[in-house]
C-alpha cells in the first residue's frame, strides 16, 4: 500500500487548520497586566493625563490620554472601557513610546484586547524598533487574516516573549505597535501595551586603558620626540 498520498494530505490539511498562537495569555482585567513595564517603572502614571511617565509618546491619529479613546491610553495601566482604551478609524494607524537616549533589548511585551466589538480587533499587526524615528525595524508580526489574537474574549491580557515568540537583540530607544487591518470594520481599538527590556550599554563607549598602559604610552611618546628632536 503506497502511504505517500495519505502523509501529503495529512500536511496539507495540518498546515490549513494551524493558527498562529501567543506565547502566554496571562489572564483578563486589570489585574492581569505585568506592570512596571518601561514607559511606567513606577506604576504612578496619570490615567487621563501625560503625568509620571518615563516615555515620550507618538502616534498617527488622536495624540493623547483620555479626550475619546485616544492613543496614548494604551498605556495608562488600565483595562477598562471608555478612556481607558484606544478606538480611532482603521487602516495604517500606530503608537509609540520613545525612551530618549536610552536603549533597550526587548525582552517580552503584552497586548491586551479593548471591552467590545472583536471585529475592531487588530488581525495584521507589527512591533517595531528603531534608534531615530525614521527607520524602523519589525520586531514581532502577526498576521492571519480574519482572525484576532484574542477571539471573541475581551480584556485579556497576551504576553509575548523574545527567544519564545521572536528574537532580537538589537536595543532601540522606540518601540511603535502597529496595527494595518482589523478583523472586520472600519475601526480599530486596543486596550494596553507593555513593554519590558533591559537597558543596553552605550554603544559609543570606549573602553579605556588602565593606568599603567597609559604611563607606558606616554613614555613611548616622550622617547619618540627625544629622538626626533636629536636627528
Amino acid at each position: 500500500m503506497n502511504f505517500l498520498p495519505l502523509v501529503l494530505l495529512t500536511t496539507a490539511l495540518t498546515l490549513l487548520t494551524t493558527t498562529a498562537s501567543a506565547s502566554l495569555i496571562l489572564g483578563t482585567g486589570t489585574e492581569a497586566l505585568v506592570g512596571g513595564d518601561l514607559t511606567d517603572p513606577e506604576n504612578d502614571g496619570l490615567a487621563n493625563s501625560n503625568v509620571n511617565y518615563n516615555a515620550m509618546f507618538r502616534s498617527s491619529i488622536e495624540p493623547a490620554f483620555g479626550n475619546g479613546e485616544s492613543a496614548f491610553n494604551v498605556f495608562d495601566n488600565i483595562l477598562s472601557s471608555g478612556n481607558a482604551k484606544w478606538c480611532c478609524d482603521g487602516g495604517n494607524v500606530w503608537v509609540e513610546a520613545d525612551f530618549g537616549t536610552n536603549r533597550y533589548i526587548l525582552d517580552k511585551f503584552t497586548l491586551s484586547s479593548a471591552n467590545d466589538v472583536p471585529n475592531r480587533d487588530s488581525d495584521q499587526w507589527s512591533i517595531l524598533g528603531s534608534n531615530d524615528g525614521i527607520n524602523y525595524t519589525s520586531i514581532y508580526s502577526y498576521d492571519v487574516a480574519g482572525s484576532s489574537i484574542w477571539g471573541a474574549t475581551r480584556f485579556e491580557v497576551i504576553q509575548f516573549s523574545n527567544a519564545d515568540d521572536y528574537n532580537v537583540n538589537t536595543a532601540y530607544s522606540i518601540f511603535r505597535y502597529q496595527s494595518t487591518s482589523v478583523v472586520s470594520g472600519n475601526n480599530h481599538q486596543l486596550g494596553e501595551i507593555e513593554f519590558f527590556g533591559t537597558a543596553a550599554v552605550n554603544d559609543s563607549a570606549v573602553n579605556v586603558p588602565e593606568p599603567t598602559t597609559l604611563a607606558i604610552f606616554a613614555l613611548g611618546l616622550i622617547g619618540l620626540a627625544s629622538r626626533r628632536f636629536k636627528s
